[in-house]
């Protein structure tokens, strides 16, 4: 990292599927539109639009990004001079949250990221904020009944109709949508690890052509 907080704005016009790792440093990650999912543990937490959650420096992590989803993340160096929160978790809606990540992203887009002007400044009080406001222990109802909706879903199960109308109306795209990028997600990490196309789709019972075809549309692979 160049600088102690460095901003990011990640428009994930395929779906993102990040490796299981060990943070060297802390972050705080925002979604604009539609979900980034989180594993820690056995548990994953959808983050939602309007959402934010706090990752600490050597936290054991895999980040998922949902294809066409908006997130913005802040990483904080191990250099950072002030107290950052030690454990994970949402942090409580707030509009300076939403209006500090719009100003960031909109002075980014412009090219305007010099430590010492406002850019700089903007990323100093959303530091300053993390420092005095805890991450939330324990998730919001409505993100619990999410959680269950697609751990079940990547299990290969259908939730029910309350579960996937609330998956569908949060983001904003079919049970089917996400059915598919959750099982692309797997056919993703298979290939990162060693296995063919051939053999993956010799296991899901699908055509190698169709499996390519997924992945290429879902994933960009």
């Amino acid at each position: 990292m160049k600088q102690a907080i460095e901003f990011q704005f990640h428009q994930a016009d395929t779906l993102f599927v990040g490796g299981r790792k060990a943070q060297h440093h802390a972050t705080f990650l925002y979604v604009h539109k539609g979900a980034a999912l989180i594993r820690l543990g056995k548990n994953e937490f959808p983050v939602c639009a309007g959402q934010s959650y706090w990752l600490p420096s050597g936290c054991l992590s895999a980040v998922t990004i949902l294809q066409g989803a908006e997130v913005s993340t802040l990483d904080f160096s191990v250099r950072t001079v002030v107290a950052l929160p030690t454990l994970s978790g949402f942090f409580s809606p707030s509009p300076l949250i939403d209006g500090l990540m719009a100003e960031l992203r909109h002075h980014q887009k412009q090219g305007i990221t010099d430590w010492d002007s406002a850019y700089g400044r903007l990323l100093r009080c959303l530091r300053d904020y993390v420092t005095v406001h805890s991450p939330l222990q324990g998730m919001p109802k409505e993100t619990a009944l999410l959680e269950k909706a697609i751990d079940k879903l990547a299990k290969g199960l259908l939730g029910d109709i309350a579960e996937n109308n609330a998956l569908e109306l949060t983001l904003q795209m079919s049970v089917g949508e996400l059915s598919d990028q959750l099982l692309v997600r797997e056919w993703v990490r298979a290939i990162k690890s060693g296995q063919k196309v051939k053999s993956i789709a010799s296991k899901a019972s699908l055509n190698e052509e169709d499996v390519t075809a997924k992945l290429k549309a879902i994933a960009g692979y």
